[in-house]
């Protein structure tokens, strides 16, 4: 638990910003020498922001060659802008960048689209610059540190595009960042939890009930690792969801909330989702 502890302290210590600047300490264990500790600057768990900056040079074997994944026929569609690969002595990376094209908001499409790619080309450039130093300090010897940044497309059905872009970095243990994206087809515009509820409705109180109450229930009924209750560790309990929260809507058009490895429970929990059953919600939806 010591472990856990420690990984969660620091990720809650990571500074987001637009310049992508963060910190992560790892642990790496020889059984040969003392314990090491490295600064990944690789491990970006940040929330994928829009920088507002020129973004970083691609590497060489960044190659763009698009793969069409087919959304709403001849309307909305994603497909893979660019995939980074690498794999050497223990350092491995893998980075995809989507791009999706039919937006009626041009202007939204840009956006995101800019959003993307600068996250990519930060995050490659980061990984590199730490196999480098990594390389400076230990040599040849095998150091396992790895990132993969994806995305999984949650939801693609008549009403909703939902889109699961996430990062994922190992070096020793591993932490995931997950930010969703919605958007409604029929309006082509990005989707915010807020503006899925009437004008003024406290959608965070009842959203939030529900969630510990289910919490409580994996954790009585299947040993889960909810933080719901303060412990020896002092862990920042689980009180009430952001207004802002991670969330995505599912293929049955349910409201699914979302938490990265961490934010609400031990790293054996992994990422949770709720989804949020329609009696909770429906006098408050628009």
């Amino acid at each position: 638990m010591d472990k856990i502890k420690l990984l969660k302290d620091e990720y809650q210590k990571i500074n987001i910003d637009k310049k992508f600047k963060e910190r992560t300490i790892c642990m790496i264990k020889n059984k040969n020498r003392k314990k090491l500790v490295l600064k990944l600057c690789s491990s970006i768990a940040a929330s994928i922001v829009i920088l507002g900056t020129a973004a970083v040079n691609l590497s060489p074997t960044l190659a763009y060659a698009a793969k069409d994944i087919p959304v709403l026929k001849d309307i909305v569609r994603v497909v893979t802008l660019g995939r980074y690969e690498a794999n050497e002595n223990g350092y491995s990376a893998e980075i995809a960048s989507p791009k999706i094209e039919g937006l009626l908001d041009k202007e939204l499409e840009n956006r995101l689209n800019n959003e993307f790619k600068d996250n990519a080309d930060a995050l490659i450039s980061a990984y590199e610059n730490d196999v480098k130093e990594l390389k400076k300090e230990f040599g040849d010897e095998t150091i396992h540190m790895g990132v993969k940044s994806d995305y999984i497309i949650k939801t693609d059905n008549d009403n909703y595009l939902s889109l699961d872009v996430y990062i994922l970095n190992v070096a020793g243990s591993s932490s995931t960042k997950h930010t969703f994206y919605t958007i409604d087809k029929k309006t082509g515009k990005l989707v915010t939890l807020k503006s899925l509820f009437k004008d003024n409705a406290d959608y965070i109180t009842p959203i939030s009930e529900y969630i510990r109450g289910e919490m409580k229930r994996i954790n009585d009924e299947e040993n889960g690792a909810f933080w719901i209750e303060k412990d020896e560790f002092n862990f920042d309990i689980f009180e009430k969801i952001k207004p802002n929260q991670n969330f995505y809507i599912n293929s049955d058009n349910k409201l699914v909330i979302c938490f990265d490895k961490y934010d609400v429970a031990a790293g054996a929990q992994g990422s949770p989702e709720f989804v949020i059953p329609d009696g909770v919600i429906k006098d408050i939806l628009r």
